[in-house]
């Protein structure tokens, strides 16, 4: 006849305990999963945040130069565009020319367009993000980009050139260009060739 196994009182609590001690476990280890994904998460967020500055930097810096190149080209030394557009289809000169291969939309403004920063007349001189979020980047900015390092947001990046010296006199006559660039050292490299229907060349001392 086989034994029937009979359980004593002492084996109820140790089943008891040993399936308490599971459960808890079970908590923890949920509880410590939770966790790891939430700094993953967290993680992956700023790291997304930090490449769209990296990208807002670089589209600004195109904008700009693109700018710089527009302001320094053309019939009129010191013009600038009324639109972005007009950066990608320079029509001044006799044959057109392109200071920007494509306007780059802005990485942290949620799909909403730049900003444009203008004169008085609608003259485009820069672009700023309308994103109203607080930058991750403090420090390390590039050459007059100092303003930065105390912005409360992205949009108070602003990416613009300043208007150059060849704007109309009070008298109305268009301001002459400065051509003492033409023999600094170097000059070549950042400034435009004159042409010889502006004036007089300058000569060596």
């Amino acid at each position: 006849m086989p034994a029937i196994k009979i359980s004593t009182p002492t084996s109820l609590p140790r089943r008891r305990r040993s399936t308490g001690f599971t459960y808890v476990a079970l908590l923890l280890g949920v509880a410590l999963l939770g966790t790891s994904l939430a700094w993953m998460g967290q993680s992956w967020q700023l790291a997304s945040q930090r490449e769209a500055e990296r990208q807002l930097l670089f589209a600004g810096h195109q904008i700009r130069q693109a700018l710089l190149s527009y302001q320094r080209s053309g019939p009129g030394f010191g013009q600038l565009p009324t639109s972005l557009e007009e950066l990608l289809h320079d029509s001044r000169g006799v044959t057109a020319r392109s200071h920007l291969r494509r306007i780059y939309a802005d990485p942290v403004g949620d799909g909403q367009p730049w900003a444009l920063i203008t004169d008085e007349d609608g003259h485009v001189l820069g672009v700023h993000s309308r994103s109203q979020r607080p930058p991750l980047k403090r420090a390390g900015f590039g050459h007059d980009e100092e303003a930065f390092e105390a912005a409360r947001s992205y949009a108070d990046w602003r990416f613009a050139v300043r208007r150059a010296a060849a704007q109309e006199s009070e008298g109305g006559a268009h301001a002459k260009r400065d051509e003492r660039h033409l023999y600094r050292p170097g000059a070549h490299l950042d400034t435009p060739t004159v042409d010889p229907a502006d004036g007089p060349h300058i000569r060596r001392p």
